[in-house]
């Protein structure tokens, strides 16, 4: 029991959040609901999203239903839960995978969640984590916006370091990705997000789910040039990749736009896919992806290890990451640990997304409870390279590293998270035998 509130079972989880599915005590016969406890003692982030969901009236929001504390856990600490309309649907992009859309349905379930964030914007409120993970279709076809806990609205207090905003690295706009790498070194003010990055954010959903592919990441330094490739990747117009109308097309690029003020607001968007739509209905043909030409230009990890050798790098990851094997999770009292094998599976829209965010290429990885991805340590690790540290190193904490320049936190095993990335320690290179020569 928590407060009213009678736990059924777990449903999902994310980084700071477990989803339970649950009912008010004596109405078993009722719908369900969405209980989402902090992982975390006293997590601020709870509050902030009930105050964000009490601000919007959508019917493609889950509604806010109540709010509690409860405590347990090893030292019986406190730990605030949200209690939201349990939704019953599938994830975007396996909902593409399984029904084999017609663009018009496509255009429709866009419009849904344009329609959302138009309302969140219209309140002051920010998503800052737009992506086909957070988006629940339901068996009738509607689509939902779930999981607001990297949101905010105007006012609110910032929760989280670093210079940007939580969020998802391959669904950043190009403002906000040049602005962490120009000042990656400095301690200047923290990138402030707009609607026009929940636009552009929305604009790589709608690539992702008519294409099947994403669209390279938004213009990038990390990845440029001598930084570590030669060139960055172009954006292949989506008409090449899926059977688009014209003007279906111009309305992705639109989104995708590199001008913030090209974009169009989140409302004129909704607008345009509900007349596109309405054009569309007569075509009951389901849209068939056509084949990805393959990558002209060699992804920067690649080009890394080609220059300076895997085995190095990765047999240091190897060993930290055997040393702090067992830092593990929470494991909340009274209603279960977490098991590696637990997948968010149909609600996973509920949960608590990373606030930082998961790997992006790809479907969502599976949660790691041992804890292999760390903090950047405030010291240079043994065997570590230390300045002056050669390109494409960054200096760091006394040390040499390197960017993975497709991740973010939380990371991948045996790699340390540092202001919004993900970095691999450099070895320093094998001292010369000082043995004499026979």
């Amino acid at each position: 029991m928590l407060g009213s509130w009678e736990v059924d079972g777990r449903a999902g989880y994310g980084t700071y959040g477990v989803v339970y599915r649950a009912h008010r005590r004596g109405q078993t016969e009722g719908p369900p609901v969405a209980l989402k406890l902090a992982r975390h003692p006293n997590d601020w982030r709870f509050g902030r999203e009930a105050e964000l969901l009490s601000r919007i009236q959508n019917p493609c929001v889950p509604r806010l239903l109540g709010r509690g504390t409860w405590k347990g856990g090893p030292r019986r600490e406190t730990h605030p839960y949200l209690v939201m309309q349990w939704v019953e649907g599938v994830r975007l992009y396996e909902w593409a995978k399984e029904h084999a859309p017609t663009p018009c349905q496509m255009l429709r379930v866009l419009a849904q969640v344009a329609r959302a964030l138009a309302t969140t914007h219209a309140g002051q409120g920010l998503h800052r984590d737009v992506k086909g993970d957070n988006v629940l279709v339901s068996p009738e076809g509607q689509a939902f916006l779930m999981d607001f806990g990297c949101g905010t609205w105007k006012g609110a207090t910032p929760l989280t370091e670093g210079l940007l905003a939580p969020g998802t690295r391959i669904y950043r706009s190009p403002q906000a990705l040049r602005f962490h790498w120009n000042h990656r070194r400095s301690t200047v003010p923290r990138y402030e997000a707009t609607p026009a990055d929940d636009v552009y954010a929305l604009g790589v959903t709608a690539y992702r789910l008519c294409t099947g592919v994403y669209p390279p990441i938004a213009t990038d330094p990390s990845i440029a040039g001598d930084e570590g490739r030669d060139t960055l990747e172009v954006l292949i117009p989506p008409g090449r990749l899926a059977p688009l109308t014209p003007e279906f097309e111009a309305l992705l690029l639109r989104m995708l736009s590199d001008n913030p003020q090209d974009r169009g607001t989140a409302a004129e968007l909704a607008a345009a896919m509900e007349a596109l739509a309405g054009a569309a209905a007569e075509s009951n043909e389901p849209m068939k992806r056509r084949p990805v030409a393959p990558a002209a230009s060699t992804p920067f990890p690649v080009v890394l290890l080609r220059q300076r050798g895997i085995w190095p790098v990765a047999g240091l990851a190897l060993v930290v990451g055997l040393l702090v094997w067992g830092a593990g999770s929470l494991h909340l009292e009274g209603l279960g640990p977490l098991p590696a094998g637990t997948s968010d599976g149909r609600t996973s829209g509920v949960a608590d997304a990373a606030v930082e965010e998961f790997a992006v290429l790809g479907e969502a990885q599976e949660f790691k409870p041992s804890g292999l991805s760390l903090d950047m340590p405030k010291e240079p690790l043994l065997g570590q390279r230390r300045p002056p540290c050669s390109r494409p190193e960054i200096s760091l904490r006394g040390g040499c590293w390197v960017e993975v320049a497709r991740d973010s936190p939380p990371c991948g095993e045996g790699s340390y998270a540092w202001k919004d990335a993900c970095y691999y320690p450099v070895p320093a290179p094998p001292r010369p035998s000082t043995s004499d020569k026979q």
